[in-house]
């Protein structure tokens, strides 16, 4: 499957920005210079997420075990173009899949381990995939059952029935662990890669977003584009060779793969995992593993700063740099960091779409600068900003408007929605954002972030859909009209809360809201923490709810 324009392809290879390199041929590079050093390293809890032992694996190790497990991929009729559905944590395994779907020409779709039925229901009908992969348990409970459900109950919209394979001992799936200890003979793998035209320019991966609009939006991206947006991070981040990485984040979209998955191969080191995000657990691995590189949220790098006991108990002396982002960053903890362990901090502003701006030391010394600038020059990006009414372009520094980007990192238009990506981008190819910057008043080098011009609330960094809960809390027989709305917290950095209209006589609780809520088979995550009754919900002339009013009612 290949998104992009052959016009595109040929000036990208032209301009020497992309390649004929797949992830997986940044592997092979190191290992044969690395074989015996330490690549990847599974997170301390996993026997308790999975009921398998954590490993450590040198190049050679990983090597192996990514040949048999795309060579068990090939055996099941997994190859070229065929869609393969993960969900599973951040464990070696994960990383297995991704790297042996790259040999295949496969693509990887991964989705967050909260997802239940509702939304592998939704997006098993659009993605239509061949193969899904998961984990046979996790933190002791079954862990295939819901996909098998949603596979049932998507099976009227699906074209054929994926199959389910798990790792660690599936009783009702195919057992991709027991299949990779009885490979013998790589031959067939190895006929099947020189046999088979895999090109840089095919699709890897299809993460996907929640937009305003409420349905799962998918974002395929080629092998070149993910390489593009990991060499920006790797440079931006100056990550040197052979460094310790640590990944707390998911490994589903651009903080993870593009932030640190990328980081890695590009520099031969080694990349511990680590989930879920666990603050003591966390502190444990940037100690025990030597990790001079992590990201981390920003709420949770504030956290550490103001908590003095953890901080008596906290050696950061191998940190070089943290990268953070997700939700601007505070002034004092740039420089609380810097102060008081030479830690430099580096702000991330990203999508899976193609965002990539970062601000570090490369860019400014100056702290306050750091926390809410980054630079307008771009090594792969064309950038502008754009009034959203005339469609003027700002050049004039303190005026807001919504940032549009263009370039090699940026991905061709969503899986299966065409006036989805009619509507995303401008008729000259620029990527309409939906977000607010302004050139800089104090330097116009630089674009400072205002906020979102949508409405999505993003809660521990993951976004969440305010239409699609609209949606469904509207359904419930005692509302006449519901809506809601995200509020502020220091450890998460939104939440969600519900605004509800009842009829005549009824009240309802939040916890009578939740578990009509989790009838559907919603993820946890996007399930209301507040509950707040109104007499009616505010909205524009047009009939459009007015979200920021809404925050109001909780002050």
């Amino acid at each position: 499957m290949i998104t992009t324009s052959s016009s595109d392809i040929a000036r990208y290879r032209d301009e020497g920005i992309w390649g004929d390199r797949k992830l997986h041929n940044l592997l092979s590079q190191t290992s044969k210079s690395k074989s015996r050093e330490i690549a990847l390293v599974d997170p301390l809890n996993k026997y308790d997420l999975t009921g398998a032992q954590p490993l450590r694996l040198s190049y050679a190790d990983l090597m192996d075990k990514v040949d048999r497990l795309a060579l068990s991929l090939l055996k099941n009729d997994i190859g070229k173009d065929d869609i393969l559905l993960v969900q599973m944590p951040n464990i070696i395994e994960l990383v297995l899949v991704y790297l042996a779907a790259s040999k295949l020409g496969a693509i990887v779709s991964p989705i967050p381990m909260q997802y239940q039925e509702y939304e592998l229901q939704r997006i098993l009908n659009v993605l239509q995939p061949k193969a899904v992969i998961t984990v046979a348990t996790f933190k002791q409970q079954d862990f295939t059952q819901h996909i098998l459900d949603a596979v049932k109950s998507a099976s009227s919209e699906l074209k054929t029935s994926p199959e389910v394979f798990t790792f660690f001992d599936g009783k009702s799936t195919t057992d991709l662990s027991e299949m990779m200890q009885q490979v013998d003979t790589l031959q067939p793998l190895e006929a099947y890669i020189k046999e088979v035209d895999i090109t840089a320019d095919q699709v890897f991966t299809i993460c996907w977003t929640s937009g305003t609009e409420g349905a799962p939006k998918g974002i395929p991206r080629s092998h070149n584009q993910w390489l593009t947006v990991g060499l920006a991070t790797y440079e931006g981040n100056q990550i040197e060779d052979g460094e310790a990485l640590l990944n707390p984040f998911p490994f589903i979209n651009m903080a993870s793969i593009g932030g640190l998955f990328l980081s890695w191969l590009y520099s031969g080191g080694k990349l511990v995992l680590h989930h879920p995000l666990d603050l003591p657990l966390f502190l444990r691995q940037i100690v025990s593993e030597k990790i001079s590189y992590t990201l981390a949220p920003p709420a949770l790098l504030n956290n550490i700063l103001k908590n003095e006991a953890l901080l008596a108990q906290c050696d950061f002396s191998g940190i070089r740099a943290i990268g953070s982002g997700s939700a601007p960053l505070d002034t004092w903890m740039v420089e609380g960091f810097k102060e008081r362990f030479d830690i430099e901090i580096v702000n991330h502003f990203g999508s899976n779409e193609g965002v990539c701006l970062l601000c570090g030391p490369n860019e400014t010394t100056s702290s306050e600068k750091r926390a809410q600038l980054f630079p307008r020059a771009h090594k792969f990006l064309q950038t502008r900003i754009v009034d959203r009414t005339s469609g003027e372009i700002i050049e004039q520094p303190g005026i807001q408007g919504e940032l549009q980007i263009k370039g090699p990192s940026v991905f061709d238009g969503y899986y299966g929605a065409d006036k989805l990506t009619d509507e995303a981008f401008t008729p000259d190819g620029y990527y309409r954002t939906g977000d607010l910057f302004e050139i800089s008043q104090y330097d116009q080098a630089f674009y400072h972030f205002r906020g979102r011009c949508k409405d999505l609330i993003i809660r521990g960094g993951v976004n969440i859909s305010p239409a699609e809960l609209d949606t469904l809390i509207n359904a419930h027989q005692d509302i006449v009209e519901a809506a809601v709305a995200p509020y502020p917290c220091d450890i998460m950095g939104e939440r969600v809360a519900a605004f509800v209209v009842t009829h005549p006589g009824k009240e309802i609780t939040l916890a009578q809201l939740v578990s009509f809520m989790k009838q559907s088979k919603i993820a946890t995550f996007k399930l209301p923490e507040k509950i707040i009754q109104l007499e009616a919900i505010p909205r524009n002339p047009l009939g459009k709810v007015e979200r920021h009013k809404l925050a109001d009612f909780l002050t």
